[in-house]
């Protein structure tokens, strides 16, 4: 058999075997570039094609690289972040606006134990604005004069608060200046909710307004167990957060 003839039939064989006959006399090159395709078979396409002959190492590397799940799982996780910030719970005490401030507050009157106190009427309570009677004290009550102090957040300074009248933990009180880090809801964020806390320092009382953040342990006291005492959730000023807490009973 002639020399063409013989090289005619070692190309054959080579393609039937699944060969290329463009890696012929690469030796090492001609098994990477099949190893290569393979790959990139795999990883769906022409990646093997593409990085061809020595080069389906990185071929390979970059096959790695897409089948791995950190990139789409950061993706994920991102949105699941997103997804938890914007389906927030909405807390039963928010704070849209002050509209309430400016509402006429509801007579005080306070007539408990015969008017014992420093009143009986609101028309005795005329040392402040929108002076009203009302019932004041744990345990033993008595009644007090009460004055708004603010009818808007633009009243207070500081980027303090107006706590209205009615409004969570005021007791009855006037419109007063509070603390915290929000005003109403905007404050905190698209989505967002900026509540009322409960003072546990104290025998109750409207510690300040607060944002609620991803970083919260609660939403409201509903969220919280009963230990020693009526479960609250309350902004702790230490950790930065809402969190679970007991109310403090006062005699």
């Amino acid at each position: 058999m002639g020399r063409k003839g013989f090289a005619f039939l070692v190309a054959a064989g080579l393609l039937a075997c699944g060969g290329s006959t463009t890696s012929i006399g690469n030796g090492d090159g001609g098994s990477s570039s099949s190893s290569g395709g393979s790959s990139g078979g795999s990883s769906g396409g022409s990646s093997g094609g593409s990085s061809g002959g020595t080069s389906s190492g990185s071929g390979s590397g970059g096959s790695s690289s897409g089948t791995s799940s950190s990139s789409g799982s950061g993706g994920s996780s991102s949105g699941s972040g997103g997804s938890s910030s914007g389906s927030m719970r909405v807390p039963m005490n928010h704070r849209p606006n002050d509209d309430q401030c400016s509402q006429p507050a509801p007579p005080g009157d306070c007539k408990i134990m015969g008017g014992q106190g420093e009143c009986s009427t609101d028309a005795q309570c005329t040392m402040g604005s929108m002076g009203r009677c009302v019932e004041s004290g744990f345990g033993a009550q008595f009644c007090r004069c009460t004055y708004d102090t603010c009818v808007h957040d633009t009243d207070c300074g500081g980027g303090t608060t107006c706590a209205c009248h009615g409004s969570p933990y005021t007791f009855n009180t006037g419109n007063t200046c509070v603390q915290g880090n929000c005003r109403v809801d905007s404050d905190c964020g698209a989505g967002g909710y900026c509540s009322p806390s409960y003072d546990t320092s104290q025998c109750g009382g409207l510690l300040g307004y607060y944002c609620h953040t991803a970083a919260d342990q609660c939403i409201d006291d509903t969220d919280c167990p009963s230990n020693n005492g009526p479960p609250v959730c309350v902004y702790s000023m230490t950790n930065s957060r809402w969190q679970c807490d007991t109310q403090k009973l006062c005699p």
